[in-house]
């Protein structure tokens, strides 16, 4: 769930069995997926232990439209570009989703 200030943040829930605490992650949008999502920055709610695949998935449950584009989207977590699809996410960590860039 996209998170705006509705319920609370640290609402226990059941991840694989044993409870883990829900945290927010920040999301930068930019270029096409900006413009699918209509805006530039999300706040994104996520069970503990998620993963960036998980939080794509999350994204693309809220914004079905982006199912063209994510997978063609680099990502960088507190500004660093990833090299490799799957990095465990911490509560405050900035992701931005880059689509690939044209022209010339």
């Amino acid at each position: 769930k996209v998170g705006q200030g509705q319920g609370r943040m640290a609402d226990a829930v059941k991840v694989q069995g044993r409870m883990a605490e829900e945290f927010k992650v920040n999301l930068l949008l930019f270029a096409a997926v900006r413009e699918k999502v209509g805006q530039g920055k999300l706040e994104l709610k996520l069970s503990g232990g998620a993963t960036t695949v998980d939080l794509l998935g999350a994204l693309l449950g809220l914004h079905p439209s982006l199912a063209d584009i994510l997978p063609s989207c680099a990502l960088s977590v507190n500004r660093k570009y990833l090299s490799t699809e799957k990095v465990a996410l911490l509560a405050g960590d900035e992701v931005a989703i880059i689509p690939p860039v044209s022209g010339g």
